[in-house]
Protein backbone atom coordinates (compact mmCIF):
# COMPACT_ATOMS: atom_id res chain seq x y z
CA UNK A 1 0.00 0.00 0.00
CA UNK A 2 1.22 3.20 -0.52
CA UNK A 3 0.38 6.63 1.64
CA UNK A 4 -0.02 8.61 -1.76
CA UNK A 5 -1.77 7.96 -4.83
CA UNK A 6 0.44 7.63 -7.93
CA UNK A 7 -2.53 7.87 -10.33
CA UNK A 8 -3.81 10.72 -8.99
CA UNK A 9 -0.49 12.74 -8.34
CA UNK A 10 1.84 10.92 -11.21
CA UNK A 11 5.78 10.61 -12.01
CA UNK A 12 5.97 14.35 -10.14
CA UNK A 13 5.52 12.91 -6.25
CA UNK A 14 7.89 10.28 -6.76
CA UNK A 15 10.43 12.72 -5.74
CA UNK A 16 9.32 12.76 -2.12
CA UNK A 17 10.53 8.97 -1.53
CA UNK A 18 14.24 10.28 -2.57
CA UNK A 19 13.57 13.07 -0.37
CA UNK A 20 12.69 11.38 2.68
CA UNK A 21 15.93 8.85 1.52
CA UNK A 22 18.31 11.64 2.67
CA UNK A 23 17.07 11.64 5.74
CA UNK A 24 16.82 7.75 6.36
CA UNK A 25 13.09 8.06 6.85
CA UNK A 26 9.77 7.45 5.90
CA UNK A 27 6.01 7.84 6.38
CA UNK A 28 2.91 5.62 7.37
CA UNK A 29 -0.82 6.04 8.35
CA UNK A 30 -2.66 3.79 10.11
CA UNK A 31 -6.49 3.74 11.04
CA UNK A 32 -6.81 2.28 14.47
CA UNK A 33 -10.67 0.99 13.29
CA UNK A 34 -10.09 -0.55 10.39
CA UNK A 35 -6.21 -1.73 11.34
CA UNK A 36 -5.57 -0.43 7.45
CA UNK A 37 -1.89 0.67 7.49
CA UNK A 38 -0.35 2.60 4.59
CA UNK A 39 3.43 3.28 4.41
CA UNK A 40 5.16 5.37 1.81
CA UNK A 41 7.19 3.85 -1.04
CA UNK A 42 10.07 4.67 1.53
CA UNK A 43 9.38 2.47 4.13
CA UNK A 44 10.24 -1.10 2.92
CA UNK A 45 13.37 0.23 1.60
CA UNK A 46 14.47 1.93 4.88
CA UNK A 47 14.17 -1.80 6.35
CA UNK A 48 16.11 -3.17 3.09
CA UNK A 49 13.39 -5.07 1.65
CA UNK A 50 11.66 -4.64 -1.86
CA UNK A 51 8.01 -4.24 -2.81
CA UNK A 52 8.02 -7.76 -4.34
CA UNK A 53 9.97 -9.28 -1.48
CA UNK A 54 7.20 -8.55 1.44
CA UNK A 55 3.47 -6.65 1.26
CA UNK A 56 3.37 -4.72 3.57
CA UNK A 57 0.07 -4.77 5.81
CA UNK A 58 -0.87 -4.53 9.65
CA UNK A 59 -0.58 -8.45 10.31
CA UNK A 60 2.52 -8.66 8.42
CA UNK A 61 4.14 -5.85 10.31
CA UNK A 62 2.58 -6.94 13.80
CA UNK A 63 3.83 -10.29 13.32
CA UNK A 64 6.83 -10.45 11.43
CA UNK A 65 8.35 -6.85 11.07
CA UNK A 66 8.26 -5.84 14.53
CA UNK A 67 10.34 -7.31 17.46
CA UNK A 68 7.67 -9.38 19.48
CA UNK A 69 9.27 -7.58 22.64
CA UNK A 70 8.09 -3.86 21.36
CA UNK A 71 4.18 -5.19 20.31
CA UNK A 72 3.14 -4.75 23.28
CA UNK A 73 4.48 -1.05 24.05
CA UNK A 74 3.57 0.37 20.32
CA UNK A 75 -0.23 -1.23 20.70
CA UNK A 76 -0.15 0.63 23.86
CA UNK A 77 0.50 3.91 23.12
CA UNK A 78 -1.27 3.93 19.64
CA UNK A 79 -4.51 2.75 20.97
CA UNK A 80 -4.09 5.33 24.15
CA UNK A 81 -3.28 8.31 21.60
CA UNK A 82 -5.59 11.07 22.02
CA UNK A 83 -6.73 13.76 18.98
CA UNK A 84 -4.47 16.24 18.91
CA UNK A 85 -1.62 14.16 20.92
CA UNK A 86 2.19 13.08 19.59
CA UNK A 87 4.02 10.50 20.61
CA UNK A 88 7.89 9.26 20.55
CA UNK A 89 8.59 5.25 20.30
CA UNK A 90 11.95 3.49 20.04
CA UNK A 91 10.82 0.40 18.28
CA UNK A 92 12.58 -2.71 16.79
CA UNK A 93 12.52 -3.49 13.11
CA UNK A 94 13.57 -6.76 11.41
CA UNK A 95 16.02 -5.99 8.53
CA UNK A 96 17.68 -7.60 6.13
CA UNK A 97 20.99 -7.03 8.30
CA UNK A 98 18.81 -8.14 11.28
CA UNK A 99 16.59 -6.29 13.92
CA UNK A 100 17.53 -2.40 14.45
CA UNK A 101 16.07 0.56 16.20
CA UNK A 102 13.78 2.70 14.79
CA UNK A 103 11.99 6.18 16.45
CA UNK A 104 8.76 6.23 15.61
CA UNK A 105 7.11 9.41 16.01
CA UNK A 106 3.37 9.95 15.26
CA UNK A 107 0.49 12.23 15.70
CA UNK A 108 -3.42 11.76 15.96
CA UNK A 109 -5.04 14.97 14.03
CA UNK A 110 -8.34 13.30 13.97
CA UNK A 111 -10.59 10.84 13.70
CA UNK A 112 -9.22 7.13 13.86
CA UNK A 113 -5.83 7.83 12.03
CA UNK A 114 -2.60 8.02 13.37
CA UNK A 115 0.00 9.58 10.88
CA UNK A 116 3.63 9.30 11.45
CA UNK A 117 7.28 8.62 10.74
CA UNK A 118 10.19 6.38 11.39
CA UNK A 119 13.95 7.17 11.18
CA UNK A 120 16.59 4.55 11.39
CA UNK A 121 18.47 5.81 14.74
CA UNK A 122 20.05 1.94 14.99
CA UNK A 123 23.79 4.13 15.09
CA UNK A 124 22.95 6.34 17.98
CA UNK A 125 21.48 2.95 19.96
CA UNK A 126 24.68 1.33 19.25
CA UNK A 127 26.88 4.33 20.11
CA UNK A 128 24.79 4.64 23.46
CA UNK A 129 25.28 0.77 24.10
CA UNK A 130 29.14 1.05 23.64
CA UNK A 131 29.50 3.92 25.82
CA UNK A 132 27.18 2.52 28.71
CA UNK A 133 29.46 -0.60 28.24
CA UNK A 134 32.57 1.65 28.43
CA UNK A 135 31.68 3.54 31.28
CA UNK A 136 30.32 0.51 33.19
CA UNK A 137 34.07 -1.01 32.37
CA UNK A 138 35.66 2.32 33.51
CA UNK A 139 33.76 2.37 36.90
CA UNK A 140 35.25 -0.67 37.92
CA UNK A 141 38.75 -0.04 36.87
CA UNK A 142 38.48 3.10 38.38
CA UNK A 143 37.63 2.07 41.71
CA UNK A 144 40.63 -0.18 41.59
CA UNK A 145 43.38 1.97 40.17
CA UNK A 146 42.45 5.61 39.99
CA UNK A 147 41.07 6.17 43.22
CA UNK A 148 42.69 7.95 46.36
CA UNK A 149 41.58 8.72 50.05
CA UNK A 150 41.38 11.82 52.12
CA UNK A 151 40.94 12.49 55.70
CA UNK A 152 40.94 16.35 57.67
CA UNK A 153 41.53 15.51 61.64
CA UNK A 154 38.70 18.04 62.83
CA UNK A 155 40.71 19.15 66.17
CA UNK A 156 43.70 20.20 64.41
CA UNK A 157 42.41 20.94 61.26
CA UNK A 158 44.48 19.30 59.23
CA UNK A 159 44.11 17.38 55.63
CA UNK A 160 45.76 14.30 54.73
CA UNK A 161 46.40 12.50 51.56
CA UNK A 162 46.95 9.52 50.06
CA UNK A 163 49.70 9.05 47.02
CA UNK A 164 46.80 7.79 44.86
CA UNK A 165 44.77 11.59 45.34
CA UNK A 166 47.70 13.09 44.93
CA UNK A 167 48.47 11.45 42.19
CA UNK A 168 44.89 12.54 40.70
CA UNK A 169 45.12 16.24 41.77
CA UNK A 170 48.71 16.37 40.58
CA UNK A 171 50.34 17.11 44.00
CA UNK A 172 53.38 16.37 46.05
CA UNK A 173 52.89 13.85 48.61
CA UNK A 174 54.92 16.31 51.07
CA UNK A 175 53.69 19.43 49.83
CA UNK A 176 51.62 19.12 53.11
CA UNK A 177 48.34 20.91 51.26
CA UNK A 178 45.90 22.51 53.77
CA UNK A 179 42.21 22.20 53.73
CA UNK A 180 41.78 25.80 52.75
CA UNK A 181 44.76 24.52 49.48
CA UNK A 182 42.41 21.61 48.55
CA UNK A 183 39.36 23.63 47.93
CA UNK A 184 40.96 26.20 46.16
CA UNK A 185 41.99 23.78 43.51
CA UNK A 186 38.32 23.41 42.66
CA UNK A 187 36.72 25.60 40.33
CA UNK A 188 35.01 28.68 41.77
CA UNK A 189 31.52 28.13 41.18
CA UNK A 190 32.20 24.34 43.04
CA UNK A 191 34.21 25.79 45.94
CA UNK A 192 31.21 26.87 48.16
CA UNK A 193 29.60 23.89 47.48
CA UNK A 194 32.60 21.67 48.42
CA UNK A 195 33.02 24.22 51.92
CA UNK A 196 29.32 23.94 52.94
CA UNK A 197 29.47 19.81 52.44
CA UNK A 198 32.46 19.48 54.55
CA UNK A 199 31.60 21.98 56.93
CA UNK A 200 27.57 20.49 57.54
CA UNK A 201 30.13 16.59 57.66
CA UNK A 202 31.99 18.48 60.83
CA UNK A 203 28.67 20.26 62.39
CA UNK A 204 25.85 17.28 61.84
CA UNK A 205 27.84 14.22 60.36
CA UNK A 206 26.15 14.70 57.34
CA UNK A 207 28.16 12.37 54.54
CA UNK A 208 28.36 13.90 50.90
CA UNK A 209 28.83 12.55 47.55
CA UNK A 210 29.77 14.97 44.93
CA UNK A 211 30.35 15.57 40.95
CA UNK A 212 33.06 18.58 41.03
CA UNK A 213 35.76 20.14 38.67
CA UNK A 214 38.87 20.93 39.75
CA UNK A 215 42.51 22.81 38.11
CA UNK A 216 44.82 19.93 38.89
CA UNK A 217 48.62 21.06 39.82
CA UNK A 218 49.34 21.08 36.15
CA UNK A 219 46.33 23.21 35.38
CA UNK A 220 44.05 20.21 33.73
CA UNK A 221 40.55 20.70 34.18
CA UNK A 222 39.29 17.29 35.24
CA UNK A 223 35.87 15.81 36.79
CA UNK A 224 36.39 13.79 40.58
CA UNK A 225 33.83 12.49 42.50
CA UNK A 226 34.85 13.48 45.86
CA UNK A 227 32.74 11.43 49.15
CA UNK A 228 32.86 12.23 52.25
CA UNK A 229 32.04 10.47 55.82
CA UNK A 230 31.97 11.27 59.57
CA UNK A 231 33.67 9.38 62.42
CA UNK A 232 32.44 10.70 65.96
CA UNK A 233 33.82 9.66 69.52
CA UNK A 234 31.80 7.67 71.91
CA UNK A 235 30.23 11.14 72.95
CA UNK A 236 29.21 11.47 69.70
CA UNK A 237 32.02 14.36 68.80
CA UNK A 238 32.61 14.60 65.36
CA UNK A 239 36.50 13.75 65.23
CA UNK A 240 37.70 12.68 61.07
CA UNK A 241 35.80 13.77 58.01
CA UNK A 242 37.58 11.38 55.77
CA UNK A 243 36.63 10.00 52.09
CA UNK A 244 37.47 8.94 48.37
CA UNK A 245 38.55 10.87 45.76
CA UNK A 246 37.96 9.35 42.06
CA UNK A 247 39.07 10.56 38.38
CA UNK A 248 35.94 10.11 36.56
CA UNK A 249 37.00 12.86 33.76
CA UNK A 250 36.69 9.93 31.07
CA UNK A 251 33.06 8.97 32.23
CA UNK A 252 31.62 12.52 32.36
CA UNK A 253 32.82 12.94 29.21
CA UNK A 254 31.39 10.10 27.44
CA UNK A 255 28.08 11.01 29.31
CA UNK A 256 28.61 14.82 27.59
CA UNK A 257 29.30 12.54 24.40
CA UNK A 258 26.28 10.66 24.91
CA UNK A 259 23.86 13.61 25.87
CA UNK A 260 25.19 15.74 22.64
CA UNK A 261 24.23 12.51 20.40
CA UNK A 262 20.45 12.53 22.27
CA UNK A 263 20.10 15.83 22.23
CA UNK A 264 20.58 16.05 18.27
CA UNK A 265 18.77 12.62 17.93
CA UNK A 266 15.50 14.61 20.05
CA UNK A 267 16.31 17.69 17.75
CA UNK A 268 16.56 16.27 14.45
CA UNK A 269 13.24 13.97 15.42
CA UNK A 270 11.09 16.92 15.62
CA UNK A 271 12.33 18.82 12.52
CA UNK A 272 11.93 15.14 11.31
CA UNK A 273 8.19 15.67 12.18
CA UNK A 274 7.34 19.14 11.00
CA UNK A 275 8.71 17.94 8.00
CA UNK A 276 6.57 14.70 7.75
CA UNK A 277 3.59 17.30 9.00
CA UNK A 278 4.60 19.79 5.95
CA UNK A 279 5.13 16.77 3.21
CA UNK A 280 1.80 15.49 4.67
CA UNK A 281 -0.50 18.83 4.31
CA UNK A 282 1.25 20.91 1.14
CA UNK A 283 1.73 17.88 -0.88
CA UNK A 284 -1.77 16.40 0.12
CA UNK A 285 -3.11 20.21 -0.92
CA UNK A 286 -1.69 20.12 -4.25
CA UNK A 287 -2.69 16.25 -4.89
CA UNK A 288 -6.12 16.60 -3.65
CA UNK A 289 -6.74 19.78 -6.10
CA UNK A 290 -5.03 17.59 -9.45
CA UNK A 291 -7.84 14.69 -8.54
CA UNK A 292 -10.57 17.42 -8.52
CA UNK A 293 -9.54 18.74 -11.84
CA UNK A 294 -8.65 15.50 -13.62
CA UNK A 295 -11.83 14.55 -12.65
CA UNK A 296 -13.28 17.67 -14.17
CA UNK A 297 -11.32 17.72 -17.16
CA UNK A 298 -12.63 13.94 -17.74
CA UNK A 299 -16.08 14.33 -17.32
CA UNK A 300 -16.02 17.52 -19.57
CA UNK A 301 -17.41 17.40 -22.81
CA UNK A 302 -16.91 20.83 -23.74
CA UNK A 303 -13.23 21.60 -25.73
CA UNK A 304 -12.68 24.92 -24.15
CA UNK A 305 -13.70 23.99 -20.78
CA UNK A 306 -10.93 21.13 -20.88
CA UNK A 307 -8.55 23.40 -21.96
CA UNK A 308 -9.22 25.80 -19.32
CA UNK A 309 -9.25 22.68 -16.44
CA UNK A 310 -6.10 22.08 -18.31
CA UNK A 311 -4.65 25.31 -17.23
CA UNK A 312 -5.50 25.13 -13.36
CA UNK A 313 -4.02 21.45 -13.97
CA UNK A 314 -0.78 22.99 -14.97
CA UNK A 315 -1.02 25.91 -12.11
CA UNK A 316 -1.03 23.05 -9.62
CA UNK A 317 1.62 21.17 -10.98
CA UNK A 318 3.90 24.00 -11.26
CA UNK A 319 3.32 24.80 -7.24
CA UNK A 320 4.11 20.91 -6.58
CA UNK A 321 6.78 20.76 -8.66
CA UNK A 322 8.24 24.10 -6.51
CA UNK A 323 7.20 22.70 -2.97
CA UNK A 324 8.88 19.46 -3.47
CA UNK A 325 11.93 22.00 -4.44
CA UNK A 326 11.78 23.40 -1.32
CA UNK A 327 11.18 20.08 0.65
CA UNK A 328 14.21 19.12 -0.99
CA UNK A 329 16.02 22.33 0.23
CA UNK A 330 15.13 21.46 3.97
CA UNK A 331 16.19 18.29 3.21
CA UNK A 332 19.97 19.02 2.14
CA UNK A 333 20.12 20.90 5.17
CA UNK A 334 20.46 17.44 7.27
CA UNK A 335 23.21 16.31 4.83
CA UNK A 336 25.22 19.77 4.86
CA UNK A 337 25.47 19.92 8.52
CA UNK A 338 28.20 17.25 8.04
CA UNK A 339 30.59 19.82 6.25
CA UNK A 340 33.67 21.35 8.31
CA UNK A 341 32.87 24.45 9.76
CA UNK A 342 36.06 27.05 9.30
CA UNK A 343 37.00 30.42 9.88
CA UNK A 344 34.67 32.77 8.31
CA UNK A 345 35.00 36.81 8.49
CA UNK A 346 31.89 38.56 8.46
CA UNK A 347 33.19 41.10 6.45
CA UNK A 348 33.93 39.03 3.62
CA UNK A 349 30.68 37.56 3.38
CA UNK A 350 28.52 40.83 3.42
CA UNK A 351 30.92 41.98 0.99
CA UNK A 352 29.89 39.19 -0.99
CA UNK A 353 26.39 39.22 -0.70
CA UNK A 354 26.17 43.06 -1.56
CA UNK A 355 28.00 42.08 -4.65
CA UNK A 356 25.61 39.60 -5.92
CA UNK A 357 22.80 42.28 -4.86
CA UNK A 358 24.47 45.08 -6.10
CA UNK A 359 21.66 46.30 -8.96
CA UNK A 360 18.93 45.53 -6.16
CA UNK A 361 20.56 47.63 -3.54
CA UNK A 362 21.09 50.70 -6.20
CA UNK A 363 17.48 50.28 -7.33
CA UNK A 364 16.32 51.36 -3.81
CA UNK A 365 19.37 53.41 -2.59
CA UNK A 366 19.72 51.18 0.44
CA UNK A 367 22.39 52.14 3.14
CA UNK A 368 23.90 48.95 4.58
CA UNK A 369 26.15 50.07 7.54
CA UNK A 370 28.16 47.35 9.61
CA UNK A 371 30.31 46.89 12.27
CA UNK A 372 31.96 43.80 13.12
CA UNK A 373 34.60 44.78 15.67
CA UNK A 374 33.11 43.02 18.50
CA UNK A 375 33.63 39.27 16.72
CA UNK A 376 35.13 39.45 13.20
CA UNK A 377 35.59 35.79 12.62
CA UNK A 378 33.32 32.68 13.32
CA UNK A 379 33.52 28.81 13.17
CA UNK A 380 30.39 28.11 10.03
CA UNK A 381 29.86 26.45 7.03
CA UNK A 382 30.19 29.33 4.30
CA UNK A 383 27.29 28.38 2.37
CA UNK A 384 25.08 28.58 5.50
CA UNK A 385 26.32 31.72 6.37
CA UNK A 386 26.37 33.90 3.16
CA UNK A 387 22.25 32.46 2.74
CA UNK A 388 21.74 33.81 6.25
CA UNK A 389 23.02 37.13 5.26
CA UNK A 390 21.14 37.23 1.64
CA UNK A 391 18.00 36.18 3.47
CA UNK A 392 18.60 39.58 5.90
CA UNK A 393 19.48 41.97 3.15
CA UNK A 394 17.11 40.45 0.67
CA UNK A 395 13.86 40.63 2.89
CA UNK A 396 15.13 44.37 4.33
CA UNK A 397 14.99 45.50 0.49
CA UNK A 398 11.67 44.09 -0.57
CA UNK A 399 9.86 45.25 2.65
CA UNK A 400 11.17 48.43 2.70
CA UNK A 401 8.87 51.59 3.68
CA UNK A 402 7.60 53.82 0.44
CA UNK A 403 9.43 56.65 0.22
CA UNK A 404 12.38 56.13 2.96
CA UNK A 405 15.39 55.08 1.91
CA UNK A 406 16.15 51.49 3.32
CA UNK A 407 19.03 51.31 6.59
CA UNK A 408 20.18 48.09 7.09
CA UNK A 409 22.35 47.90 9.83
CA UNK A 410 24.49 44.35 10.21
CA UNK A 411 26.70 43.90 13.47
CA UNK A 412 28.22 41.37 15.65
CA UNK A 413 28.91 40.45 19.58
CA UNK A 414 29.37 38.04 21.89
CA UNK A 415 26.96 37.80 24.77
CA UNK A 416 27.07 34.78 27.24
CA UNK A 417 30.38 32.66 25.30
CA UNK A 418 27.96 32.86 22.10
CA UNK A 419 28.30 35.01 19.39
CA UNK A 420 25.20 36.71 17.67
CA UNK A 421 24.54 38.06 14.65
CA UNK A 422 22.04 41.16 14.45
CA UNK A 423 20.11 42.66 11.33
CA UNK A 424 18.44 45.74 11.79
CA UNK A 425 16.12 47.52 9.28
CA UNK A 426 13.47 50.46 9.27
CA UNK A 427 11.34 48.44 6.73
CA UNK A 428 7.63 47.87 7.12
CA UNK A 429 7.78 45.69 9.97
CA UNK A 430 5.59 42.56 11.37
CA UNK A 431 2.49 43.34 13.88
CA UNK A 432 4.22 40.73 16.31
CA UNK A 433 0.38 40.54 18.22
CA UNK A 434 -0.96 39.17 15.23
CA UNK A 435 2.05 37.43 13.56
CA UNK A 436 4.53 36.90 15.67
CA UNK A 437 4.09 32.78 15.94
CA UNK A 438 4.22 32.74 12.23
CA UNK A 439 7.24 34.74 11.53
CA UNK A 440 9.50 31.76 10.87
CA UNK A 441 6.58 29.27 9.01
CA UNK A 442 7.06 27.67 5.72
CA UNK A 443 4.98 29.87 3.39
CA UNK A 444 4.25 32.20 6.01
CA UNK A 445 3.91 36.01 4.51
CA UNK A 446 2.87 38.98 5.92
CA UNK A 447 2.89 41.96 3.46
CA UNK A 448 1.27 41.70 -0.07
CA UNK A 449 4.09 41.89 -1.92
CA UNK A 450 4.54 39.90 -5.53
CA UNK A 451 7.85 38.29 -4.64
CA UNK A 452 6.53 36.89 -0.91
CA UNK A 453 7.29 33.15 -1.08
CA UNK A 454 7.29 32.57 2.80
CA UNK A 455 10.32 30.52 2.37
CA UNK A 456 13.35 32.26 2.71
CA UNK A 457 13.06 32.70 7.10
CA UNK A 458 11.94 29.15 7.41
CA UNK A 459 14.65 28.55 5.26
CA UNK A 460 17.23 30.47 7.42
CA UNK A 461 16.06 29.62 10.73
CA UNK A 462 16.18 26.02 10.08
CA UNK A 463 20.06 26.10 8.87
CA UNK A 464 20.60 28.02 12.25
CA UNK A 465 19.09 25.60 14.50
CA UNK A 466 20.52 22.51 12.48
CA UNK A 467 23.88 23.80 13.75
CA UNK A 468 22.32 24.88 17.15
CA UNK A 469 22.03 28.19 17.29
CA UNK A 470 18.48 30.26 17.07
CA UNK A 471 16.79 33.08 15.57
CA UNK A 472 14.75 35.98 17.97
CA UNK A 473 12.63 38.72 16.31
CA UNK A 474 11.54 41.49 17.25
CA UNK A 475 10.05 44.21 15.27
CA UNK A 476 7.17 46.95 14.68
CA UNK A 477 5.00 48.18 12.22
CA UNK A 478 6.40 51.54 10.43
CA UNK A 479 9.15 51.21 12.33
CA UNK A 480 11.41 48.30 11.29
CA UNK A 481 12.58 44.94 12.00
CA UNK A 482 15.67 43.51 14.38
CA UNK A 483 16.47 39.73 13.77
CA UNK A 484 19.27 38.26 16.28
CA UNK A 485 20.87 35.09 15.55
CA UNK A 486 22.83 33.18 17.84
CA UNK A 487 25.09 31.29 15.93
CA UNK A 488 27.05 29.27 18.52
CA UNK A 489 30.45 29.66 21.12
CA UNK A 490 33.01 31.92 20.39
CA UNK A 491 36.14 30.96 18.99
Amino acid sequence: MHLINKDVNGEQLKAVDPIFEDINAALWEFDLLTKELKCSNGFLALISYDSDEVKMSYGQFISNILYHEDVSSLLKETNTCEVGQSKTLEIRLLTKQGFQWFQNTFRREQGTVLKGTINNIHQFKVIEFQLAAQNSRYATVAKIARSGSWEINIRNQTLLLSKEACHILNVLKHSNISITELIGLFILEHRPILTNSINSAIAIGKPFDLDLQVRTGLSELIWVKIKGLTTIDKLGKAIVVKGILLNIDQSKRKEKELRSSFEFLEHQNKRLQTFAYMVSHNLRSHANNLQYLVKMHEESEVTEEKKEIFTHISTISDGLNTTIQHLSEIVKIESDIQQDRIPITFESVLQNVISVLQSNIEQTDAIIEFDFRACPVVNYIPAYLESIFQNFVTNSLKYRQQGKRPLIICESKIEDGNIFLIFKDNGVGIDMERYGHKVFGMYQTFHNHADSKGIGLFITRNQVEALGGSIEVDSEVGIGTTFKVRLGPSI
